[in-house]
């Protein structure tokens, strides 16, 4: 299908047109069932023959013009927008259940802060003189970093409800990547195939995927529940669950898509991951430990990937400026519209992500004119929540929402 999620609507009536006179009943269905909701209904209401029941009917039964005042004050609402915070930011993190994010920035020469929005309100994790070259947000009381250490060169360390806790110390820890899941945390090393797991109910342990064709484990990324890790190695790709007691799918990346520069989940059982010399592929778990190829797409080299189901797309940045696919067929796609409508220039957009279960996504760069003209710093956070989710996401509707 030609890829019309998140275009204008002319573009979008152009292709129920030619799914109409060409009569392919079930590509206009799902064309129907994936654009925003507004357009969902405006081509629902074309239908000749909308099915008895199902989503079709639904949306054909709808008053457009409520769902379009709905949809116009929804995009609206999600959108908050956070200036002032101080110097620039080095990463961000989502939390995993928890609707909390973690902003890692320097705040002036020699002083590192770690910050946590949690309820529209930001509190400081950490600030200090410790630089903090990767974190991970676990949830609303639980964050996990590597940082320098005065004795040891690096430490892993725990921030635990206003406390912290010493994981390991040494060299070993250099590029070492940590992320929270739904059963604690994981830390993959950046120079072995060694990870660091722990939870409330299991102290730290050292798993080794060497077993499974890894080199380093530092390439990572969690599913939307948190139950799952996906690796990205030389020439494979690994899933495991979070506590990594079992192998839950794997299979050797082709050339030229290998190494693994990069990984996102972009749905329960499908990643994208990027290769090292460009390249994207993608993948889906399926029974038996197998893992299936499903579309492969030429890109340049991308660096931190990013999925954002409500936008229909999954991206990365290369150039100075991010790149956006779609996610089932890796084509290339326009900016998501909130992003055209913004009117920002793409290369004052410092870092675009999405957190791992769909539910928020970010825009932080030089967005808005300042008081004096010159762009500010600006971070933009979207928040698809549960009570918006025909408004915001391309999901099939014929599932009710939870």
């Amino acid at each position: 299908m030609e890829r019309t999620v998140w275009a204008d609507a002319e573009r979008i009536d152009r292709q129920a047109v030619r799914y109409l006179d060409g009569g392919h009943a079930e590509p206009l269905r799902r064309l129907v069932c994936s654009v925003p909701l507004a357009d969902g209904v405006r081509l629902a209401k074309r239908l000749p023959a909308p099915p008895p029941d199902g989503a079709p009917s639904l949306l054909a039964a709808a008053d457009e013009r409520a769902v379009r005042d709905a949809v116009d004050a929804a995009a609206l609402a999600v959108r908050t927008d956070h200036g002032g915070l101080p110097g620039a930011t080095r990463s961000l993190s989502f939390g995993v259940g928890d609707p909390v994010l973690t902003v890692t920035v320097c705040e002036e020469p020699g002083v590192t802060r770690v910050l946590m929005l949690d309820g529209g309100t930001w509190r400081d994790v950490y600030r200090g003189e410790r630089k903090h070259h990767a974190v991970g947000c676990v949830d609303a009381e639980n964050v996990v970093a590597v940082r320098d250490d005065p004795a040891e060169g690096l430490a892993l360390v725990h921030y635990a409800a206003g406390a912290e806790k010493t994981v390991m110390t040494g060299r070993v820890l250099l590029g070492t990547r940590p992320a929270g899941t739904a059963a604690g945390f994981v830390a993959g090393s950046g120079l072995s195939p060694a990870v660091v797991v722990a939870g409330p109910d299991r102290q730290p342990d050292i798993m080794d995927l060497a077993p499974f064709g890894l080199e380093t484990a530092a390439r990572l990324a969690v599913d939307p529940a948190g139950r799952a890790v996906a690796f990205g190695g030389s020439s494979a790709v690994v899933v495991t669950d979070a506590r990594m007691e079992h192998l839950v799918a794997r299979n050797v990346v082709p050339p030229p898509y290998a190494p693994v520069r990069d990984l996102v989940f972009t749905g329960p059982d499908t990643l994208v991951a990027g290769g090292a010399a460009g390249g994207l592929s993608r993948w889906r778990i399926s029974p038996h430990e197998a893992l299936a190829l499903e579309a492969i797409a030429e890109t340049p080299a991308l660096g931190g990937l990013f999925a954002v189901p409500a936008w229909g797309v999954v991206g990365g940045r290369a150039g100075g400026e991010h790149r956006y696919f779609a996610p089932d067929t890796l084509v290339p796609v326009a900016a998501p519209r909130p992003l055209l409508d913004a009117g920002w220039n793409p290369r004052l957009v410092h870092t675009v992500a999405g957190s791992a279960d769909g539910r928020f996504a970010v825009v932080d760069g030089f967005l808005d004119p300042g008081p004096d003209g010159v762009p500010a710093r600006t971070t933009a956070l979207y928040d698809f929540h549960p009570r918006w989710p025909v408004c915001c996401a391309p999901w099939d509707r014929s599932t009710s929402p939870t």
